[in-house]
């Protein structure tokens, strides 16, 4: 996902159109292979038939699935709402209690870092973004910048101890 800036109070975080049209050729798949199974169904077990409708309802999740976050500076929230056909889940995050954004290796991942959003309510920060350093730097540094608030990495927290 990348970060896009609206307006001068208004950003959001969208896929980038290689992860769209990825997804909707992967989902096209293996719903032309659901489908195509289909007509042989008469001969098949219904432990196989759930089988293939179980595959087919994952293709159907994953080639609607959608995240989408928005930040509003006037009403100070971060928004991340998870939908498919339907609304899944959805998370507020008041900008004015986020007291950082950290970027931090994943544990047993060399190229995976992780941006977290550390509160100032919580004693655990807030996992929000996975990738490799250069997108996650990226997205920091600009997630920052928009909202004002400080970002720091693992070696930042190294020289605090």
């Amino acid at each position: 996902m990348h970060f896009k800036q609206l307006s001068p109070t208004i950003a959001i975080m969208a896929k980038t159109r290689s992860q769209t049209i990825g997804r909707w050729i992967f989902a096209s798949l293996v719903a032309s292979i659901t489908l195509f199974n289909a007509l042989g169904f008469e001969h098949w077990s219904y432990g196989e038939v759930i089988i293939w409708s179980f595959i087919a309802l994952l293709s159907w999740h994953l080639l609607f699935a959608r995240r989408r976050i928005q930040f509003d500076l006037e009403r100070q929230l971060i928004t991340i709402k998870v939908s498919s056909l339907y609304p899944l889940t959805q998370q507020v995050i008041p900008i004015n209690h986020i007291a950082a954004f950290q970027i931090r290796q994943r544990l047993g991942q060399p190229h995976g870092y992780d941006l977290l959003i550390v509160m100032d309510t919580q004693i655990e920060p807030l996992k929000f973004q996975y990738g490799n350093l250069p997108q996650i730097k990226k997205l920091g540094q600009a997630l920052s910048q928009f909202c004002a608030i400080p970002l720091l990495s693992d070696k930042n927290r190294e020289r605090a101890r």
